[in-house]
């Protein structure tokens, strides 16, 4: 168990908005965010085989109070690299 302080409740609230600040003011395709749910329709596939690549790390993602978020440039770079492997 680990004592939370004000600092670090503020310090994480600092953070919180900036990231959420880089997000809203820049208006690119690229920063757009994704949920589960626009992710599932984008690669059309289950909630499931999102689970599978953000718990193996091929997914990179923000967890905001529970819910995930993904950068449509990062997926977008993951599985373009993932193609070319193949």
């Amino acid at each position: 168990m680990e004592i939370v302080t004000k600092q670090m409740l503020d310090e994480f609230k600092r953070d919180l908005i900036y990231e959420l600040s880089q997000f809203v003011n820049s208006p690119s395709q690229a920063n757009k965010l994704l949920k589960n749910s626009n992710l599932m329709e984008y690669l059309g596939c289950s909630y499931s085989t999102i689970e599978n690549l953000r718990n193996t790390g091929i997914l990179p993602y923000k967890k905001v109070m529970g819910t995930y978020y993904y950068l449509y440039d990062e997926v977008r770079k993951v599985f373009e690299q993932e193609r070319l492997k193949v």
